[in-house]
């Protein structure tokens, strides 16, 4: 009995005391293996428990963290894929050869699962379960408004002409709006990277000290005006650009970042003493980032056992709420919990065929992929270069 107590405490201390004598955040994220994977698994998991609730009564629905924490379970899931985005992002485009590299990988991400799920939403769901006739459907402009919106990222569309329009939510792929403001900050990184932002020197801070101008003006006048309540895309940016832009903050300075438990202690005060004010949000926002990141570089051998499956996340995360919203219109009257336990098994499947098939051959190409689109931009160069010197 004593042998196996001492295993399970031998098991629990990395999770409590940090990183041993690894102990900056800079030190830990050069090792290969970490909890990431198995914490954006989580939070993509959180989404769909979350959503179960207005999917599956409407938007009258009341997720219980929300009505005690005035956050819900999917809000809390997002400031985590920001914050670990704004981080883990930073990196890629720090160690990237140029723009072009940086921005190869993030489009090879995100694109080929998102146009997979659209293409599917479009042309297999939409047709077995709209409530029009098919060649209706399929005349209607709406569904090639929808595709050619959604692969922009820009006024993203929701709803499909007749499908789910009698579930307690009617709409469709409703978690992929998070998808522009993730990309927006991408390009943010990259622009951040190509000036030399991440190297030495007071850029960053600088940049921090500007954005950190700009966050509270913002909400200031959006406390004290009414006007500002319209401009919904820039509440959402703000909103979600802070855990973000807290990630990348992490990465620039880990080396001055402790792993240690402790650090967590005064920002979970803080965030305690905010409770129900104006600057709770904020609070919360920089307690939990740090919670996640001092969890996410503990060193666990169960997690070290998951990274070897793969990276599920952004599947469970995009196939979720079409799943749901299927159950939603096929049994009548789903409960949340029925509907979470019915609906996790069928997303995770979808979710390892999207990595395995999809997902992850695609990354494989990314240096093929920006090797083509920088033969191609050198050979436009010197087009056009030759069209203004009259010699093509």
């Amino acid at each position: 009995m004593k042998h196996h107590s001492g295993e399970w405490i031998e098991t629990l201390l990395p999770w409590v005391e940090g990183g041993g004598a690894m102990n900056t955040l800079g030190d830990l994220a050069s090792r290969r293996n970490n909890n990431f994977n198995l914490i954006r698994m989580l939070a993509a998991t959180a989404v769909l428990i979350s959503h179960s609730y207005p999917l599956a009564q409407g938007d009258t629905a009341v997720e219980p963290l929300s009505s005690w924490l005035g956050i819900s379970l999917g809000e809390l899931a997002v400031i985590t894929f920001f914050c670990v985005s704004g981080f883990f992002i930073s990196l890629s485009r720090d160690r990237a050869p140029s723009n072009l590299d940086f921005f190869s990988a993030r489009f090879l991400r995100i694109y080929p699962g998102l146009t997979l799920v659209l293409l599917l939403s479009v042309f297999l769901i939409g047709p077995l379960f709209t409530t029009l006739g098919t060649l209706e459907y399929f005349r209607s402009g709406a569904i090639y408004s929808y595709l050619s919106n959604n692969l922009m990222l820009f006024s993203m569309k929701f709803q499909l002409p007749g499908l789910f329009a009698d579930n307690p939510w009617p709409g469709i792929n409703g978690s992929l709006w998070t998808l522009f403001y993730e990309v927006t900050l991408y390009i943010l990184v990259g622009v951040l990277g190509a000036f030399a932002f991440y190297g030495r020197g007071p850029r960053f801070a600088v940049f921090l000290l500007i954005y950190a101008v700009a966050y509270v003006a913002f909400k200031a006048l959006l406390a004290n005006t009414t006007w500002l309540n319209e401009l919904h895309r820039a509440q959402f940016f703000f909103t979600w650009s802070l855990p973000f832009v807290l990630g990348m903050s992490l990465y620039r300075y880990r080396q001055h970042i402790q792993h240690r438990f402790v650090w967590f202690l005064p920002l979970a005060a803080l965030a305690g003493w905010a409770y129900q004010t104006a600057f709770f949000f904020e609070c919360f926002v920089f307690a939990w980032t740090y919670l996640i990141f001092y969890l996410g570089f503990a060193t666990h051998r169960v997690a070290d056992r998951y990274n070897e499956l793969g990276d599920y996340s952004y599947g469970v995360y995009i196939y979720a709420f079409p799943v749901q919203e299927i159950l939603a219109h096929q049994i009548k009257g789903i409960g949340p919990v029925s509907m979470m336990l019915v609906a996790f098994p069928i997303v995770l499947i979808a979710a390892m065929l999207s990595w395995h098939f999809v997902e992850k051959p695609a990354m494989s190409r990314r240096h093929t992929f920006a090797a083509h689109l920088t033969a191609s931009f050198h050979s436009l160069k010197a087009y056009w270069a030759g069209t203004r010197k009259g010699t093509v």
